[in-house]
């Protein structure tokens, strides 16, 4: 008895409709690109239950006859392409004919009212209804023209994929971010998206993206964007990116499309985010929003089943092209904006006033040789060890006075601080030999368990002596509102300020590093890329535990002495020393055995 069989068409077309519609999100994607085809000047999305119970997507734009609405339904049945020759001159969003039929699939029900612009006032239009993927009704309806799609009970027939979709809020925040993806590329087209009766985004028609990007990343963005624009034979760049003072804690806001379509390409981020390699600090990410016009014939955007990804042809030389676009507008709007300041500094110096910095650096090189090194290390010639040489550092304050009293005491263990390594290393001799501790690490471990301490005892909170004030995407509005419980537990006090804005008047309590509208801004970021994690306890361990990184020693940060001492110190009163809450080891030994057989001697 044979054991493959083939597999029933409805069994296939689930497995099919999986691969292009693997969320509400999905949905949303696909009925927008239809919308945008069919030549709409305003697109109304409205949702309920995050997408899971309601997608409602409403165009005003060709729509359909009742023959075409009811093929449209059909696998493959499209008319964006008649054969396999146009899939290499690819103009419009949809073009497999596969959208329809999947989101059929899936859903418990789907209703279409459509009717096409072209008839005349007082005409009806068309009305399908699909139950369980099969037509089970078709009439007249009175509508305007245009296509409304409704779909509802998402995934109602496909338990193991609707188990598997996260919270409501975090499902919506996708949704949000398909609506503004495409609200920005296409700002001709007026966007608006509501759940339930709540309006979460909407743009208004206009002639540049500046509406859109103003409604999503808020003005202080906005007014920091340049504009950056090139064409050759092949192809057309245009878009804006944001000067190197706005920045992001993550890659997000790098928006790529190419001929209208929101894909994700390696190639193009990292084409931008080169542009900025020696601009801005490392771990900061540009923003961007970058428009490609490219022959069709040069890019394949059938290689993803949700149409996400595309590959292109000269893809080196392309995105060299766009590096050099991206630095050029960067150095020119850096020319514009510096020229001002030169000339005041000029005046300022014919005039005979000069500034003058009487501060100087309080830190002691501890780590560095003080003289050229020989041939075995920093020891001057005549000098008796290198600690002398040490100590012919200059000292410039009380500060380093301190430092060098304090080179050489003796820490709990039995520890003595040697000096720093790499601006990341503490090196410490013990009675087991050498120590090594990731400063950063250290910092975390410390700050982490001081922040649980203060959560549990109810003193986490800290009211800010002046409010600060930050702009919201619509996404992190629905980010914001789905962790507002958890975030109140932690510290945070964010009420709505009117528009995109929130006032910020409380945070926990981890010092100054909180005290600005773009720090709160990157952890509130940062919070919401994690995603709601199991219970609250988690959700409250994993904030503990950003903000444990966010207000601790960096790598590269040049310690001094007391530093040092103190960092020890506290280090040997923590309740778990050995990692940092994310599990890497705080300290590293080096035996004396295993230094001698490094150096031969046994």
């Amino acid at each position: 008895m044979t054991k493959i069989k083939l597999l029933d068409k409805e069994a296939v077309n689930k497995i099919a409709a999986g691969e292009v519609i693997e969320r509400p999100a999905s949905v949303v994607k696909e009925l927008i690109e239809n919308s945008i085809d069919s030549g709409a000047a305003r697109i109304l999305v409205e949702v309920a239950e995050g997408g899971k119970g309601l997608v409602r997507v409403t165009d005003d734009g060709c729509g359909m006859d009742r023959e075409d609405a009811a093929l449209a339904f059909e696998k493959h049945a499209t008319s964006k392409i008649s054969g396999a020759d146009d899939l290499e001159r690819i103009s419009t969003l949809g073009f497999r004919g596969e959208a329809l039929s999947s989101i059929a699939s899936v859903a418990s029900t789907v209703d279409i009212a459509t009717k096409v612009r072209s008839e005349e006032l007082g005409v009806s239009g068309t009305h399908i209804r699909i139950d369980d993927g099969k037509i089970t009704d078709v009439g007249e309806v009175f509508c305007p023209a245009g296509t409304t799609i409704e779909v509802r009970d998402l995934f109602r027939n496909v338990p193991a994929r609707r188990k598997y979709l996260r919270s409501r809020r975090a499902e919506l925040a996708r949704i949000v971010d398909v609506v503004t993806s495409y609200a920005v590329i296409n700002h001709h087209i007026s966007f608006e998206l509501f759940s339930g009766n709540k309006t979460l985004f909407k743009s208004v028609r206009s002639e540049s993206w500046n509406d859109p990007i103003l409604r999503i990343l808020g003005s202080n963005v906005a007014r920091n964007l340049i504009p950056i624009e090139a064409e050759s034979k092949l192809i057309s760049v245009t878009g804006v990116v944001g000067k190197q003072t706005v920045t992001r804690s993550s890659p997000d806001w790098i928006m790529t499309y190419v001929n209208g379509r929101s894909v994700r390409s390696r190639a193009l981020s990292r084409a931008v985010t080169e542009a900025y390699r020696t601009l801005i600090p490392t771990g900061r990410h540009p923003i961007a929003v970058i428009s490609l016009q490219i022959d069709p014939s040069m890019v394949d955007v059938n290689v993803h089943p949700a149409k996400m990804e595309v590959r292109f042809l000269r893809e080196v030389e392309l995105a060299e092209m766009l590096t050099e676009l991206i630095s050029l507008a960067l150095q020119k709007a850096e020319e514009k904006e510096s020229a001002p300041r030169q000339m005041k500094a000029l005046q300022e110096t014919e005039l005979g006033v000069s500034e003058v910095d009487g501060e100087a650096d309080d830190a002691v090189a501890v780590h560095g040789p003080a003289a050229p090194a020989g041939p075995i290390g920093p020891m001057a010639e005549g000098s008796s060890s290198g600690a002398e040489t040490q100590r012919t550092l200059p000292l410039t304050s009380g500060r380093g006075r301190l430092d060098l009293d304090l080179e050489g005491a003796p820490l709990p263990g039995g520890l003595r601080v040697l000096g720093q390594a790499l601006k990341l290393y503490i090196v410490a001799e013990g009675p087991e030999g050498l120590v090594l501790v990731d400063q950063h690490a250290a910092a975390e471990r410390i700050r982490y368990e001081m922040l649980a301490k203060k959560h549990a005892s109810g003193t986490i909170s800290q009211e800010l002596i002046s409010p600060v004030t930050v702009e919201l995407s619509p996404k992190e509005q629905v980010m914001l509102e789905d962790w507002g419980e958890v975030l109140g537990d932690m510290g945070f006090e964010i009420p709505p300020f009117g528009g995109n804005a929130y006032n910020v008047r409380s945070v926990p309590a981890i010092g100054r590093r909180l005290e600005s509208p773009e720090a709160v801004h990157d952890v509130l970021r940062d919070l919401f890329a994690l995603g709601k994690v199991g219970t609250e306890a988690t959700a409250r361990d994993e904030i503990l535990k950003l903000l444990a990184c966010r207000g601790s020693i960096k790598a590269g940060h040049e310690m001094t002495w007391k530093e040092m001492h103190d960092l020890l110190r506290e280090l040997s009163i923590c309740e778990n020393p050995k990692t940092c809450p994310h599990g890497r080891p705080t300290t590293v030994t080096i035996s004396s055995v295993q230094l001698e057989k490094l150096f031969g001697r046994r």
